[in-house]
């Protein structure tokens, strides 16, 4: 899989802005922007939301039948723990199941995904909320043994 970000830069530092044309990536943009033109740091949130998505799937955002990868996991995470662990478990890359990942941090991950999803804009958590939520999934997801990846933890302030 080849990581692709595309989007981030269409909103300007927190101001609404009305488009006349639509640009952007297929799979990433917000419906709000298809809809109506409207600009906005959500829509970034939500393109970042398509992201973790694709990493958790292995999937690219929009596949060769058009089907929008966001579009296929509504309720993903709606019933008891078991089902919504099941789940996710369908929808994760095969890849990841082989390895020693927390189930917990990757749901973890999930409900940020699905949270930056949100169909409202205005319900969608800012990317600091985001950069908070992630760390805490961090811990939960990589082993911290000596053979891990040694990168700095990320820190919300």
């Amino acid at each position: 899989m080849r990581a692709k970000i595309a989007n981030f830069g269409l909103a300007k530092s927190g101001c609404n802005a009305l488009t006349v044309h639509i640009v952007g990536t297929q799979g990433y943009i917000a419906p709000e922007y298809l809809a109506d033109g409207v600009v906005s740091t959500k829509m970034d949130v939500f393109s970042f939301g398509v992201v973790l998505l694709e990493l958790v799937s292995g999937k690219e955002a929009i596949d060769e039948e058009v089907r929008l990868l966001w579009a296929s996991v509504e309720g993903v995470l709606d019933g008891n723990e078991e089902r919504k662990e099941r789940q996710v478990k369908e929808f994760m890359d095969g890849c990841l199941l082989e390895q020693s990942l927390s189930m917990e941090g990757v749901m973890n991950v999930m409900a940020v995904a699905i949270s930056c999803l949100n169909k409202d804009p205005t319900k969608r958590p800012s990317m600091v909320d985001i950069v908070y939520a992630l760390s805490k999934s961090d811990d939960l997801v990589f082993d911290e043994s000596e053979d891990s990846l040694s990168a700095p933890p990320v820190v919300a302030r």
